[in-house]
This record gives C-alpha cells, sequence and structure tokens, in this order.
C-alpha cells in the first residue's frame, strides 16, 4: 500500500470516529448505557459501628415484649436468686398486646399470675421512652400502695447501668435517673420533661386531682370506692391524643369492676377483656389444682383460682345462679315463629323501675325470653296505664296467651271503692285500661321461684345436636335480665332463696314468667291422661280455651 492510499485510511478511520462522538453526544440514552465510574462509599470506622448493648437497647424501645424479657428482674423468693429475669408466659403476652392495643383494658385473673408485675413493667417501659410521661397507680390500702412503688424501685434498680441510674449513685453520669420515696418513683430525663410513678390508696376523692397518661387500678373488685374514683378519674384519662387505664382484680359481686366486665362482654363499652385462668403459669398442672381443690375446698379453689370467667363470678360471695353463662343462655335476636305458645309477665313498678318480658316455647319445649320492656332508675317515671298501652303497642298482632303479674297489683284501694266499682281498685285495673286485660296472679313462694329458675338455667347435653344447651334462652336485647340475673346472691337468712335487693325487678319478673310456664304445662300433663274420658266437643273446647276458661271447664268437668 502508498503512502497515499494509507493517509486515506488513516484519515477515513478518524473520520468515523469523530461521527460516533458526534452521534453519541445527540442521543443522551445511548451515553447511559456505558458505566460510568461510582463513588467510593465512605467507610464506617468500627469505633462508630453502635454497641451490641446499643443494639439491644434500641429494640426494646421499640418493642415492650423485648424490653420487659430481656431487661426486667422481678422478685421470686422461691429462686436462688431474689431477682429473676421477667421470662413472660402466652397468658401473659396476651395480656400485654391488648395493653398495647387498647386505652380501656380490664383484667379478671386468677390468683398470683404475675399480672401486677406486668402491669408495672409496663409502665416502666413508657417512662423511660416517653419523658413526661404520668402513672397513678390506685390501691385499696396504704400497704398495698407503698408496695406497689418498691415493686417499680426493684424494677428500675436492676436495668442496666447503660440504660437508666439511680439519681444518688449516678456520680458524672449524665444519661436519665431515677429516684424514689415511700409512695413515688421519678424518672429524670436531662433537659426534658421528668415522668412520675405516684401510688396512691383509693379514697373518696383520691379521683379529683388526677391528670394521668395511664391509671392502674390494683384489685380493683375491692376497691371500697370504686364508683366514685372512676366517675372522677375517667374525665382526666379521656383525652382525644391519650389516657389509658389498666383494671386488675379477682372476682367480688356487685360491684363496679363486676359491671364493668359484664358491659364489656356485651359489647355495651368499649374496655378490652382479659382473663387469665388457673393454668396460665405452665407449672400449675391438673395435680397441682386437683390438690389446691382438696386443701382449699371447692369453692374457695374456683374463687380464687378460676377456669372460666362464670366460674369466678358464680363461686365469689355466694351467688344465686351459678349455673348462668352468657355464652350459654343469651342468644341473638331472631323472628319467633307465629304458631309458638306465647305468654308475658310483669314486675310492677312506678317509683321502682317496672319489668315486663314476652315468653315463647318451641316444638322442644324450650322457653326463649324474647322481648323486654322496663325503665332505668334515672329514667322517667311511667304510669301504670300507660305502661300497659306501651305492651300493648309492642305486642301488635301477636298472640298472647297470658300476662302473669306480681301479687302486689292486685292488692286493692279502699280509698277508690264507688258505685261501679264497690270493691275498689288496683293496679290491674290501670293495665285494663292500658289494653292488657289478660292478667292472671303469680306464684310468689321465693323458695319454688329460685328453684324453678335452677331448673331452666340448668345446663344438659342434647344427644340429637350433641351439644350442651338449656331448657330457657335469653335474647341479647333483654339486657337487663342478662346483666342482673348473673349478679343475684344468695339470701344470708335462708339460702334457698335470692337476696331481694335494688335489682331483683328483673328476675322476679322472669320468675314469674317460667313458673307460669312450669306449672301450666305439669298441670296439663297431669291430665292428659283423664283426656280420654272426655267427650270430643269438651276436648276441643279445652284446647282452645284461655288459662283461665281451660280452669273453668276443667273444675266443671272433673280432673
Amino acid at each position: 500500500m502508498g503512502e497515499g492510499m494509507v493517509a486515506m485510511a488513516v484519515k477515513g478511520d478518524g473520520s468515523k470516529k469523530e461521527r460516533v462522538k458526534k452521534d453519541t453526544a445527540k442521543n443522551p440514552v445511548e451515553q447511559t448505557e456505558t458505566p460510568l465510574k461510582q463513588d467510593k462509599k465512605p467507610r464506617i470506622k468500627p469505633s462508630e459501628l453502635p454497641t451490641l448493648d446499643a443494639v439491644r437497647q434500641e429494640l426494646g424501645r421499640r418493642s415492650c415484649q423485648y424490653f420487659t424479657e430481656k431487661f426486667v428482674k422481678i422478685e421470686d423468693r422461691d429462686s436462688a436468686e431474689l431477682a429473676v429475669p421477667f421470662t413472660l408466659w402466652p397468658g401473659q403476652i396476651q395480656a400485654l398486646e391488648t395493653f398495647l392495643n387498647n386505652r380501656l383494658n380490664i383484667v379478671l385473673k386468677a390468683r398470683q399470675l404475675g399480672l401486677t408485675w406486668l402491669a408495672l413493667a409496663y409502665s416502666v417501659w413508657k417512662m423511660i421512652h416517653q419523658p413526661g410521661y404520668a402513672v397513678v397507680a390506685m390501691s385499696k390500702r396504704e400497704e398495698d400502695s407503698k408496695e406497689l412503688s418498691r415493686r417499680v424501685g426493684f424494677i428500675l434498680k436492676y436495668l442496666p447501668a447503660t440504660m437508666i441510674r439511680e439519681k444518688k449513685t449516678a456520680g458524672k453520669w449524665n444519661g436519665p435517673t431515677w429516684e424514689a420515696t415511700t409512695l413515688v418513683v421519678t424518672i429524670n430525663h436531662p433537659g426534658k420533661e421528668p415522668s412520675v410513678f405516684n401510688s396512691l390508696t383509693a379514697a373518696q376523692d383520691s379521683g379529683r386531682s388526677l391528670t394521668a397518661s395511664l391509671v392502674i387500678l390494683d384489685e380493683w373488685a375491692f376497691q371500697q370506692w370504686a364508683r366514685e374514683i372512676w366517675a372522677a378519674a375517667y374525665p382526666t384519662i379521656n383525652r382525644p391524643t391519650g389516657g389509658q387505664v389498666i383494671g386488675l382484680s379477682t372476682a367480688k359481686r356487685m360491684t363496679l369492676y363486676e359491671e364493668i366486665w359484664r358491659k364489656a362482654t356485651q359489647g355495651v363499652n368499649t374496655f378490652a377483656r382479659v382473663f387469665l385462668p388457673w393454668s396460665t403459669d405452665p407449672r400449675r398442672t391438673e395435680e397441682w389444682y386437683e390438690q389446691t381443690r382438696k386443701d382449699l375446698g371447692e369453692q374457695k379453689t374456683k374463687e380464687e383460682y378460676p377456669n372460666t370467667p362464670e366460674e369466678a363470678f358464680s363461686a365469689a360471695e355466694g351467688v344465686a345462679f351459678p349455673e348462668f353463662s352468657y355464652d350459654l343462655h343469651v342468644v341473638k335476636p331472631f323472628d319467633i315463629p307465629a304458631h309458638w305458645r306465647k305468654w308475658r309477665s310483669a314486675d310492677n313498678g312506678y317509683t321502682d323501675p317496672f319489668a315486663w318480658y314476652w315468653y315463647a316455647v318451641d316444638e322442644f319445649g324450650t322457653v326463649y325470653v324474647y322481648r323486654e320492656y322496663t325503665r332505668d332508675p334515672k329514667e322517667p317515671k311511667v304510669s301504670y296505664s300507660d305502661q300497659a298501652r306501651q305492651v300493648t303497642l309492642k305486642t301488635g298482632n301477636e298472640h298472647i296467651g297470658f300476662t302473669v303479674v306480681g301479687h302486689d297489683a292486685w292488692a286493692v284501694n279502699p280509698l277508690t271503692r264507688s258505685n261501679n266499682t264497690p270493691q275498689g281498685k288496683s293496679i290491674i285495673d290501670f293495665y285494663i285500661e292500658g289494653g292488657v286485660k289478660d292478667c292472671i296472679r303469680a306464684v310468689t313462694d321465693r323458695i319454688f321461684r329460685k328453684a324453678t329458675i335452677h331448673e331452666y338455667l340448668k345446663p344438659y347435653f342434647d344427644e340429637n345436636a350433641e351439644v350442651m344447651t338449656s331448657k330457657v334462652k335469653i335474647f341479647s336485647t333483654c339486657e337487663k335480665l342478662v346483666e342482673t340475673l348473673p349478679q343475684m346472691l344468695i339470701d344470708d337468712r335462708d339460702p334457698e332463696k335470692y337476696q331481694e335487693n335494688d335489682i331483683d325487678h328483673w328476675v322476679d319478673s322472669f320468675g314469674y314468667g317460667i313458673i307460669s310456664h312450669h306449672s301450666n304445662k305439669t298441670m296439663l300433663e297431669e291430665r292428659k291422661v283423664n283426656y280420654d274420658k272426655l267427650p270430643e266437643d269438651i276436648i276441643e273446647d279445652l284446647e282452645r280455651a284461655d288459662p283461665k276458661m281451660r280452669e273453668y271447664i276443667l273444675s266443671k268437668v272433673g280432673r
């Protein structure tokens, strides 16, 4: 090749390179396909890496369960070491999750399950990680209040020194410190508001001056002024941005605690329920329970170590109807078939609450209490005739066989005598005026009433359906009956009766209704044997007759 041709070849190659450069400059997409030089990442010095302790504390800040199990120590006087790690059982973890996710919490528990320690560990976790966090804990006695503060100090004492230190021994430490008096524990956050744990003895005016992030009510059912304290304390924690309650207790009857628990069960309030049975402690075996029952007795064992919430309350202080179970006896409302036999009951009242109930019995003999008409003591009074008008309106076109009414309604007032009513008027006359004209007298024997209610509440196994059931079911809309039936106590003077009190109106009416069905059913069954000897027209009349007419016919033809 000559020099000219060589020169042309070189020149041509150079021109091609120039064209490539120009095309690349015009097409930025193609340019990105060419790898670019990456800047080197800055290296982290080993001294700048967080320590394992710092990582664990950060995990503890994010998770209360991690904080509790990794850092919290509690007392165990049966252990070789007094301070032992707080290793949570599944039931305790469930309770902690409930605390974390709900503002209002109520805990029903068996004895000695570490729930007070858990609530205090939760409090410490909040106080350490939220400057200005205020906890108020209430106990029934001053000794108990002091014990809660002491336990908080115990937890703080055994936390890592890299997390918090006691103020009097902190030296030049510039992190959080804590200090304690008999009833107050304070966590000081440098440059921020302190967090405070204040332990109080429950008194009538204890809730007046409360301003707290968290209120702990320890053994809530046994606090003397529980209603007054709750009425005063609730507004202080009922803030849109915060405020929390943890109420802990074993069961006690006829208390605010029981009332709140039962309403939470029914979904009436917003309390989250936690129940911890005796078996929450995994060390407690069936053998342990049986030995406890032998040593402590059946009733006391159920009271202190219940297996269900119903057992907890039924065992406490001699409940009259321990058979009652919300899950077993209360059902959702449904349309009552028209052909079921129906009747009503009433416990009369004007100043006292009145209680009207509607009943129906199905083909298998199960009685359903399906409607309630009553008045709360705080609501306006309703005259007897207006009550009857409301009952007639609520009944509508339903066929009602009879209305069984308490004996007081039949009492005649002599001042109401006239030419038209020479015997005088009774409450029944007001009922008739309002449209209820089918009243019969209730059986008022209190021993028989309690015995009959027992029989209808008694659980039994239905072999056809293969489920536990009972002879009576109550619609959940009958709220006062569902609320008060499990609260009735045995009469101290006669255990065969239930105690007369301010909330017995609804149970009395229920008893009238159940007895009227039971007695009428029994009488009819006894008379069936003689029906074969009666003429067909008499039998037909008996089948069509109401209870009063049936009684009259039988009295004429013989029994």
